[in-house]
């Protein structure tokens, strides 16, 4: 009887440590996504497109209307830039 839990256990144990490896498996290509589609926004971006200057530009104004709000999200910004360019 001992055994058999014991063995029950061990594949639970087994079972968890892959399921782990596969969500690990599966955020890193997110990220590495991620950064593949940034890249290519960061091309675009130093090619002068007009339509991401003319946004810039809007959320500027709309940055400098609404910045007691906008300046909550200051810190999750920051973090989610340092993380993406930490790698």
């Amino acid at each position: 009887m001992f055994a058999k839990r014991l063995n029950d256990l061990a594949e639970r144990k087994r079972l968890i440590a892959m399921e782990a490896a596969l969500h690990r498996s599966l955020v890193e290509l997110e990220c590495v996504s991620l950064r593949a589609r940034l890249d290519s926004t960061r091309a675009s971006v130093r090619a002068g497109n007009p339509w991401l200057i003319a946004g810039g530009a809007v959320a500027g104004l709309v940055a400098a209307r609404h910045w007691r709000g906008l300046a909550r999200w200051v810190p999750t910004a920051l973090a989610a830039w340092r993380y993406v360019y930490s790698k």
